[in-house]
């Protein structure tokens, strides 16, 4: 039986003809010289309502037969729901029931045809085979949500029948709220929290701990390079390479490597398709924020066994902010070849890139952390400021197939990006007598970092005892390399800024000679492990899973200064992690067809390779923090799938975090090796998610999640609300309208928070930058809650328009709460985007 995937496009392939005699000539010969008897054993079927389109991949995914339509017989249908153990006739019955669509089986084949019309057998139109695969993609959906997602398992898995929290972001979801990067899609998410790392590179976080790992198409895991951390990436990763994004929050150290409990972000890639598809998109917004997008797919030749897809955009932006602006084209592209009847080759590339102007750091507060109260477009930095930086991508893919219930998966994937950046920031509290206090600062700054992954993965059904089982083993590589190097600093640093009126401060005098005193080189973290993941269907409706994570881990790290000419070390790091064991465990029951309930229990861990032990000298790090999940819930699929419902208890634990040890002085703050911690820190998180994606009523999209997060540092005597807030609620909604107003779409939401907390010490400088005074400060950024809307108007069938509005009652708040002296970053104000889309098939 010959093996299709079903990445592509609703998985259908290959392109047979346009013209009905040929195209049913094809489908005959396909079908008697490919496929063997259309199987009457029963199977284990789990397909939801959804488009007809994508039930029929998921049905031939499952049932491992070969189905033959009209793309125009199932555009815009929907299917029932298909779940239990049944003959692939059965299935089709109900799958199709009131889709107006009749089957038959002829030549081995399943043959689709109108129940209007059966001469339609005679007219297939753009005929295309489903066949199987891994994933499912959302685009042309028109869905909030997907039946399978592979965030947690690497193989296509009902949401359902995963036990963990997992929110899907679709490609229609992308488009109605326009979407064009990581950052902006986590802010729709439920239960993601999003914050300024930098000017430019977000930190996430989820349940009050961060996400350092993203997954691409269910790979190995990559660093999230989140400004901060350790490997200097600077990768924002544009959605339009995406097709949709899936979040897993909890413990995700199984399949995601070393990091913190927060979770983990699968980004799954645009295809090739199997029909011709053009699709353009032109934006323009307020603050001169414009952006066009090109998107090009179809078969390339061999009757439709080469594909190709090739994306390109171009955006050019100003911020609210004064002295700001982004330029940054990009590409994509892809080839998919069925290099075999059983194998399927991918390979594609991405660059970016990008020229900033007017790096910064957020605004600074009073030094007991009051507020400025500043106009919210203050942006303290100056024309000289400016980042240049590119990213580039390749990867390549292998799906073969071994049987018909056996697939092997080959992936790799590499990724090179590199900045300059002349930084120019404030730095300081401001005093509240005085209104002194920060000054200009800044340095040259180069980095680059790269990253390769490495991944395969067995996976397929087996039957014991009488039921079928599910299998994957799998192995996976990480190697991230990165070098940072810093030139001295601005001359004099320019002295105190005016806050009310920076233009008329002293300017200060860059470097020009770019010469390097700090150096981080190498700065490499290798991690490589095996995998496994056992489903056993222990009675009808219930499902044991088990898995296991062998990993090893390596780091090393040499950091220098230069004085008067010499280069020095002051920290050589060379770390290893002996072989680490992570387990995984849940049990998934099935209530009914539409419900089900499960506990699961998910582990990680996080070295600390820079924390050294005392005495100082020593080069032994403290051991690595470790985070448990703790989680039950009950998950829904309505309305025939069309609606998934959620809601789930956890609880998370990490502990072992490196604090300072009492016993020695205190350490030195540093991003080198520094003495001397101890691990004793401790962090729990327990709280309830509940979540609604999908479809209400025919025409009416939602997605809907809140998040009660109460985390407790019982290490120190200070909320925790600075990372994540106790209350996050996200609201968006879509509807069509009906009858003669058909044309229109109209959709609104609300982002809703409570209150951020922060502490700390805060310094003050004189005008060389010496520390002459540190004060103690707290502050509360209040509760906030902002209001979005859509207006779409279909002009015909081709072209649409939609206006989208943000902060529509001009909230004024603090998008991201930092420290007394800088790193506070305002909410955007009002503002409006106009934007056109074509579509053509």
């Amino acid at each position: 039986m010959q093996k299709y995937d079903v990445e592509r496009r609703s998985g259908r392939l290959p392109y047979a003809s346009r013209r009905p005699l040929s195209a049913l000539f094809s489908a005959m010969v396909l079908g008697a010289v490919l496929g063997g008897p259309v199987s009457a054993a029963p199977k284990q079927l789990n397909i939801p309502a959804q488009s007809l389109d994508r039930a029929l991949a998921a049905l031939s995914e499952q049932a491992g037969v070969q189905i033959l339509y009209s793309s125009d017989l199932v555009r815009g249908k929907l299917s029932t729901a298909v779940n239990g153990n049944m003959e692939v006739e059965t299935a089709l019955e109900t799958l199709l029931k009131g889709a107006g669509v009749n089957y038959r089986i002829e030549n081995n084949t399943v043959l689709l045809t109108s129940t209007a019309d059966e001469s339609s057998a005679l007219d297939l139109g753009a005929t295309f085979i489903s066949g199987q695969g891994m994933g499912e993609a959302t685009e042309n959906s028109g869905s909030y949500t997907t039946g399978l997602t592979s965030v947690g398992s690497k193989t296509p898995t009902s949401l359902k029948e995963t036990p963990q929290s997992v929110s899907v972001i679709s490609s229609q979801l992308i488009e109605d709220r326009r979407m064009t990067t990581l950052s902006e899609a986590m802010k729709m998410t439920p239960g993601i929290t999003v914050k300024n790392g930098t000017y430019r590179l977000p930190k996430l976080a989820s349940r009050g701990f961060g996400i350092d790992n993203v997954q691409i198409d269910g790979a190995a895991p990559m660093d999230i390079g989140s400004g901060v951390g350790t490997f200097y990436g600077n990768k924002l990763y544009n959605l339009a390479e995406y097709d949709h994004i899936e979040v897993l929050r909890g413990s995700s150290g199984l399949l995601g490597g070393t990091g913190d409990p927060g979770g983990i972000i699968n980004l799954v890639r645009k295809r090739p398709l199997d029909q011709y598809q053009l699709k353009f998109n032109a934006s323009a917004g307020s603050w001169d924020n414009y952006r066009t997008e090109a998107d090009i797919t179809g078969p390339l030749g061999f009757d439709g066994k080469l594909r190709g897809r090739a994306v390109v955009s171009y955006e050019d932006r100003q911020y609210f902010m004064d002295n700001r602006s982004t330029e940054e084209p990009f590409f994509y592209g892809v080839l998919e070849a069925d290099v075999t009847p059983d194998t399927m080759v991918t390979f594609g590339a991405s660059y970016a890139r990008t020229h900033e102007n007017g790096t910064g750091d957020g605004l600074p507060r009073y030094s007991r952390g009051g507020d400025l109260h500043l106009p919210r477009h203050t942006w303290y930095t100056t024309g000289q400021a400016y980042m240049d930086g590119y990213d580039e991508e390749v990867f390549f893919k292998i799906d073969h197939y071994l049987s018909e219930d056996w697939k092997l998966n080959t992936s790799y994937t590499y990724t090179y990006n590199k900045s300059d950046t002349e930084g120019i920031i404030p730095y300081g509290s401001v005093d509240e007598t005085t209104n002194i206090g920060p000054y200009w600062w800044g340095s040259y700054v180069s980095s680059w970092s790269k990253q390769s992954v490495f991944d395969t993965n067995l996976s397929g059904k087996f039957d014991a005892f009488g039921r079928q089982h599910e299998l994957l083993v799998g192995a996976d590589y990480q190697k991230v390399t990165s070098r940072w190097r810093a030139a001295d600093g601005m001359l004099g640093k320019g002295g105190y800024i005016d806050l009310w009126n920076p233009g008329a401060s002293p300017l200060p005098t860059n470097a020009t000679d770019h010469d390097y005193w700090r150096d981080y080189s190498p700065n490499t973290r290798e991690q490589y492990g095996v995998y496994s993941t056992l489903r056993l269907q222990l009675t009808d409706p219930l499902k044991l899973v088990l898995g296991a994570r062998a990993q090893r881990y390596k780091y090393e790290q040499d950091y220098q200064t230069k004085t008067a000419g010499v280069w020095s070390y002051q920290s050589k790091i060379r770390y290893r992690e002996p072989t680490k064991l992570v387990p995984f465990g849940g049990l998934i029951y099935a209530l009914d067809d539409e419900w089900s309930t499960y506990v699961s229990y998910a582990e990680i861990f996080k070295p600390q390779a820079q924390k050294l032990k005392g005495p100082v000298g020593s080069s032994s790090a403290v051991e690595p923090m470790t985070g448990k999940t703790y989680e039950m819930g009950l998950k829904g699929e309505l309305f025939g799938g069309r609606l998934n419902l959620s809601g789930a208890l956890f609880y998370t634990k990490r502990q072992n975090e490196a604090m300072t040890d009492p016993s020695y002085p205190q350490a030195p703050f540093s991003y080198s090796g520094s003495c001397c911690f101890i691990g004793q820190g401790k962090v729990i998180s327990k709280g309830i998610d509940l979540e609604a994606t999908g479809e209400i009523t025919p025409g009416w999209e939602v997605i809907a999640g809140y998040t009660l997060n109460l985390t407790d540092n019982q290490t120190e005597a200070s909320d925790y609300t600075s990372i994540t807030p106790r209350h996050l609620a996200k609201l968006w909604t879509v509807y069509t309208l009906p009858g003669q107003f058909e044309k229109w779409r109209v959709g609104g939401g609300v982002e809703v928070q409570s209150a951020n907390y922060v502490s700390g010490m805060a310094y003050d400088f004189d005008s060389i930058g010496n520390a002459i005074n540190q004060t103690p400060y707290d502050f509360t950024q209040g509760g906030y809650a902002v209001y979005g809307a859509m207006v779409e108007y279909k002009v015909d069938d081709n072209w649409t328009v939609a206006v989208n509005g943000n902060n529509l009652f001009d909230r004024r708040y603090y998008e991201t709460v930092g420290t007394s002296e800088y790193g506070n970053y305002y909410g955007a104000p009002r503002n409006f985007m106009l934007t056109l889309r074509g579509e053509f098939f």
